[in-house]
């Protein structure tokens, strides 16, 4: 019974180290898909912000372009000038 005992503890140990290579490998795996993850997430965020920016930047050049040209045709109705 002691040889048993012995070979069934042997085999345990064997497998625990199997299981905790595999476990580690897999923390391993998650930490470096979640990284990418948090790429991309932050890729996106930037090109969205961006965009948000140059759409903002268009509508107030579109805004003052208006108004500098009503400013000029009140002044050019309210004077008479050309």
């Amino acid at each position: 019974m002691n040889k048993a005992n012995s070979l069934i503890a042997i085999v345990l140990v064997a497998f625990s180290t199997l299981a905790q290579a595999s476990v580690a490998e897999g923390a391993r795996e998650f930490k470096a898909d979640v990284k990418e993850a948090g790429k991309k997430t932050g890729h996106a965020v930037h090109e969205t912000v961006h965009a948000i920016g140059d759409g903002a930047k268009a509508a107030g050049h579109a805004v003052a372009d208006a108004s500098k040209h009503g400013y000029h045709a009140t002044k050019k109705f309210v004077t008479g000038h050309e």
